[in-house]
């Protein structure tokens, strides 16, 4: 099924890889002497294709569209054109007479965008977010633009390490299934010490109307089913919950979310004890899950037998909990896992709109 937020990850990935580059000559998404090489309408055929959208005439099977193909593909594949004077939402697709780069981050009449820029800059800013002079805020408009739905697209860009740490948490939490409830036995919102979905989110203190009661009611009226995973994510960041650590400089899940460490071990101990809030004897066996995690997100990111969550009330298998962790990936980075080769990000990457609430 198309997910316009895989391809806005993919290309939020690719931009920030660093053996990618912009040529009409090797357009196909051929590498050459160690760089992956786009144009600015093959970035966004790719793209496409890595948020399942198929484009059978054009790539993978043949040359990828170009700009002057473009408009009647996107209208092929369900997008809808939009008043380019209005409202730009990320995940938008803007198209001039020779140029095309997808929407970042929105505004009122232009947008960043990001994408096959130019051959005429550095490698780093040849394919990139915002200019190809290396502003990463650089705004501006197109004569034409292209929405997928109603909302855009709706990540908030976790890099692959810190979606690994979380996900490595809730491997241990709850084998990664949102449907889970301690010990299997079903619970309700107001229960005591009874945990429940991909964080364990249990009332305590005393407290009938705890972190429990909260998510379960958020969800309720937030239209999310109360075992949806990615609903249970979204609370996550609606609840904002972080205790903070000496031992770390994290000041707020924000920042967490934002880190662009590659430390993945020091990722997976901070988001244990600022936001579970525990230190105890699984401490090790989170660090292993999480690299799991991390090695399959990285191999798994953008594959397309990979559609939904396992969120029975059960320990899921090894193979369910690693397709729980891309979905996770997903959702925080908003989708697959780039055209280029994973490892450090030219640049740290904001999470946009913080904490948007679009649901």
């Amino acid at each position: 099924m198309p997910d316009i937020n895989r391809a806005y990850s993919w290309a939020i990935e690719t931009c920030n890889a660093p053996n990618v580059g912009y040529s009409q000559s090797y357009r196909n998404a051929q590498t050459v002497g160690g760089i992956t090489y786009y144009d600015c309408s093959s970035f966004i055929n790719y793209a496409l294709l890595a948020g399942g959208f198929e484009t059978s005439s054009y790539a993978p099977n043949s040359n990828a569209f170009t700009t002057y193909s473009e408009a009647s593909e996107l209208l092929r594949l369900g997008f809808t054109e939009v008043d380019a004077s209005g409202e730009y939402l990320a995940g938008d697709i803007g198209l001039s007479s020779g140029h095309t780069e997808m929407c970042y981050r929105g505004g009122s009449g232009k947008g960043v965008f990001m994408g096959a820029h130019t051959d005429n800059a550095s490698l780093a800013n040849q394919v990139s977010i915002g200019s190809s002079g290396g502003n990463s805020d650089y705004e501006r408009s197109f004569p034409r633009l292209f929405r997928y739905g109603d909302g855009g697209a709706s990540g908030y860009g976790v890099s692959t390490y810190v979606a690994a740490a979380i996900a490595g948490n809730m491997w241990q939490e709850s084998t990664l299934s949102p449907g889970v409830w301690e010990n299997l036995s079903p619970g309700s919102p107001t229960d005591l010490l009874k945990g429940y979905g991909l964080g364990q989110w249990t009332n305590t203190g005393g407290d009938t109307h705890g972190r429990l009661y909260q998510l379960l009611t958020w969800l309720q009226e937030n239209g999310y089913a109360s075992d949806d995973g990615n609903g249970q994510l979204a609370f996550l960041i609606h609840e904002n919950v972080w205790y903070q650590n000496s031992e770390y400089t994290f000041t707020s899940l924000e920042d967490f979310l934002t880190s662009d460490s590659t430390d993945l071990e020091m990722l997976t101990h901070a988001y244990n004890l600022c936001w579970e809030g525990i230190h105890d004897s699984s401490w090790d066996n989170r660090v292993t899950y999480a690299k799991q995690c991390y090695d399959y997100i990285v191999a798994h990111a953008n594959d397309t037998t990979i559609t939904m969550w396992y969120n029975e009330n059960t320990y899921l298998t090894t193979e369910q909990r690693l397709n729980n962790a891309v979905m996770l990936y997903r959702y925080l980075s908003a989708g697959g896992g780039g055209g280029g080769t994973p490892s450090a990000r030219k640049k740290k990457m904001p999470i946009w709109m913080w904490i948007k609430y679009n649901y």
